[in-house]
């Protein structure tokens, strides 16, 4: 069994140990060691990474009772020298113990139980057992920033199952076998953990909560503590600065400018909306007074060049607003080739959705849509007028039938 020794100095960076067996697997290297300082993935905590050797460690786990790291080249036998990424080791230490101080602030306030940790991607997330609304999270926010401030002792202790059933927050499994490891915060929080934590709760540093989501009946909430705390608060107050330059006021104030913006905004598109329509009403009369019939259906063509998505569906709208018409509106941009094909939602008896893959099939794109209406984008405008003429042979094929 390779002694652990992350658990008898978190703090240490390097060590020495003696390579007890060494094994390829499909391409890379398994190393055992009598003793080692990296930490395996578990308990929802990373592994640490580094080096053994000056050769980059890629991935530390447990596997049948023995702790396996993972290298890209194989080792020189006996002797080895190992180094951690210690900015990596100290980062997780301060997410894990942050994680522990709103988990059991969230616990003591609250009574949330938390049911899943998992460090991952720079944030820490949590699911609880039962939905946390916003004012809960706050304050268990706020109550773990406190025992920050407080800088309290953080004690591994391995007290009598007695002991753990009476104070415990979440109880450690079934078939766990004492002694079992207690991770203690006094006041804070008291729970069976394998982890590796700083000392005390002052190097944790800031606790922040970055979102919260509903998940499996209860909430996933995501924070970030100590170090990658710092970075997101120093990340979001640079956009803030960026953005209160931009809307020429202080960040007091940046809601009620973007609410005004955002109101300009609404007018200013209800505007171009009715200008657009305005302007595309003589041209929709036009074509569906010239359009082709077919059997009781008339049949509207039309490709525009240089125009919107957006032009295109007002087109659209203003021709099949005639309940016996069937649009088929291609508009060719920088984008591609928009394609839309449909009739009024109330027309009968009419599926245009084989006509629309006959079309998006010879521009090579995508979409779909309802028997009324199916739209899509195409890469190929050079084949714009045969596509949107195949449509049209396609609807009258099929209501000739």
């Amino acid at each position: 069994m390779t002694a652990k020794l992350f658990y008898d100095d978190p703090y240490a960076r390097e060590f020495d140990a003696e390579i007890l067996s060494q094994s390829e697997h499909d391409g890379k290297y398994h190393i055992i060691l009598d003793r080692t300082l990296f930490y395996p993935s578990g308990g929802g905590q990373p592994c640490d990474l580094g080096t053994l050797g000056g050769v980059e460690v890629l991935d530390v786990h447990e596997a049948g009772g023995e702790i396996i790291h993972v290298t890209a080249s194989p080792l020189d036998p006996g002797h080895v020298h190992g180094v951690l990424d210690w900015g990596r080791r100290f980062e997780l230490m301060q997410q894990h113990l942050g994680e522990h101080l709103f988990a059991g602030c969230l616990w003591n306030i609250h009574h949330i139980h938390t049911a899943r940790m998992r460090i991952e991607g720079g944030n820490v997330s949590i699911d609880t057992d039962i939905p946390a609304d916003v004012s809960a999270i706050l304050e268990a926010e706020s109550a773990a920033n406190e025992a920050v401030w407080a800088d309290i002792p953080v004690e591994v202790v391995y007290p009598d199952m007695a002991e753990i059933r009476e104070h415990a927050r979440k109880l450690p499994p079934d078939n766990a076998v004492p002694p079992v490891r207690i991770v203690k915060v006094e006041g804070v929080d008291y729970v069976p953990c394998c982890g590796l934590h700083v000392s005390s709760t002052g190097q944790a540093g800031p606790v922040k909560v970055i979102s919260c989501e509903n998940h499996k009946g209860g909430s996933r909430i995501y924070l970030r503590c100590g170090r990658a705390a710092y970075r997101w608060i120093a990340s979001v107050h640079h956009e803030v600065r960026k953005a209160e330059a931009e809307l020429v006021c202080g960040y007091e104030g940046i809601n009620e400018k973007i609410a005004a913006l955002k109101s300009q905004i609404h007018a200013l598109k209800s505007q171009n909306e009715a200008t657009t329509l305005r302007f595309l009403k003589p041209l929709a009369d036009s074509l569906v007074k010239d359009a082709e019939i077919s059997g009781t259906h008339k049949i509207v063509r039309h490709v525009m060049n240089d125009s919107s998505q957006d032009e295109a569906k007002h087109l659209f709208r203003l021709i099949t607003a005639d309940k016996d018409a069937i649009a088929v509106i291609a508009c060719v941009n920088t984008e591609g080739v928009f394609v839309i094909l449909g009739t009024d939602r109330g027309s009968k008896g009419v599926d245009v959705r084989p006509a629309f893959r006959k079309a998006i099939e010879i521009l090579g794109g995508k979409g779909g849509g309802q028997p009324f209406s199916a739209q899509g984008w195409g890469k190929n405008p050079q084949a714009v007028n045969e596509a949107v003429n195949a449509a049209v042979n396609e609807l009258k094929a099929g209501m000739s039938e």
